[in-house]
């Protein structure tokens, strides 16, 4: 049997917000995560209906936090391949620990929370998200991409 070529490149970056009153002791926060860059194997859809990332290790600290903290994650577009394009919404995520981590689906308009909790998180802590794609014979061959933003937030 021969397969049409899609391959997906995701790329990921970290960021981290602390937001306080003037008055409050400065927070700091810490994200960082590894590997930058994931791909989705080349399966038949008729025999892997659902094609999983390598995990992706989320390492994480928050200090000086009375408070609740969240992270979310937010593609900034379909995946993409020229003109060609597959609808955000067919990669999900599976998340460990839970809790604090969640599973959930991509999204391009609204951020989506992967974790949450409150106060400090020190010394630093880890998770790990596996993404995975609804694999269909619909998609156009071709080298799909997008970026994905993770952001660590303190309110």
């Amino acid at each position: 049997m021969r397969f049409r070529r899609l391959t997906l490149r995701l790329a990921l970056l970290a960021a981290g917000v602390a937001a306080l009153p003037a008055s409050a002791a400065a927070q700091r926060i810490d994200l960082s995560i590894s590997p930058l860059t994931i791909n989705f194997p080349i399966a038949d859809p008729d025999v892997v209906p659902l094609v999983s990332s390598t995990a992706v290790q989320i390492t994480y600290r928050i200090r000086q936090n009375d408070g609740p903290w969240t992270m979310t994650v937010l593609a900034l577009g379909d995946l993409i391949s020229g003109v060609a394009t597959v609808d955000i919404s067919n990669v999900t995520w599976i998340a460990t620990p839970a809790p604090p981590f969640q599973n959930g689906t991509l999204s391009k308009t609204v951020a989506q929370r992967l974790a949450g909790g409150s106060g400090s998180i020190n010394p630093t802590a880890t998770g790990q998200v596996t993404f995975r794609l609804a694999n269909s014979w619909t998609y156009t061959a071709g080298l799909y991409t997008q970026t994905i933003i993770f952001t660590l937030s303190t309110p």
